[in-house]
């Protein structure tokens, strides 16, 4: 990663209501053991194409059948400063219609990266979603971050936003997590 096209990026995350998600935020919480090859950010529905504007894309009305979870959500993809972005105002869609992902915003982590100030998603949410997707790299995440302190009454509370709370503390107990 160019450490100044990373710097160019949270510049236009200034005044931006958003948070990394998915490997990125896990290489930052794991302080550098999970490799990432492109940024997954959140940005607030409000916010999201003041954000494409200041990197040159399209925010586009997106159906997306992720295999395990419906996206739909206004997003886009786009190379910006030869890093690859892609940004979502939320999912899956059951939770986004409910008014469940909002509070993620509220929940989001404040972390030092690079000498920068950057927001992640939430310890708990990441779990969830890993858990949740239960692919062979999320089982890796996991394993990573089984030894963060977090809460299991806010794990158990967004496992049911995202509609699998037994199948997700299933998954979170079999890769080494003590769950209630």
């Amino acid at each position: 990663m160019n450490k100044e096209s990373f710097y160019k990026l949270i510049e236009n995350l200034k005044d931006i209501d958003y948070f990394f998600i998915s490997g990125f935020a896990v290489h930052v919480l794991s302080e550098g053991k999970r490799s990432f090859h492109d940024f997954d950010i959140a940005i607030s529905e409000k916010d999201i194409e003041r954000f494409a504007s200041r990197v040159n894309a399209i925010v586009n009305k997106r159906l997306i059948n992720k295999g395990t979870f419906i996206v739909d959500d206004c997003g886009f993809e786009v190379s910006f400063e030869g890093i690859d972005i892609e940004c979502t105002s939320g999912y899956p869609k059951l939770r986004v219609v409910d008014k469940k992902f909002d509070k993620l915003f509220f929940m989001k982590l404040k972390k030092n990266f690079l000498g920068r100030d950057i927001y992640i998603a939430p310890i708990k949410e990441i779990i969830v979603q890993k858990a949740f997707m239960y692919r062979e790299k999320d089982i890796e995440d996991l394993k990573l971050l089984r030894n963060l302190d977090f809460s299991n009454s806010l794990v158990s509370e967004i496992a049911v936003d995202w509609g699998d709370r037994e199948r997700i503390f299933k998954n979170l107990q079999a890769v080494g997590f003590a769950l209630q």
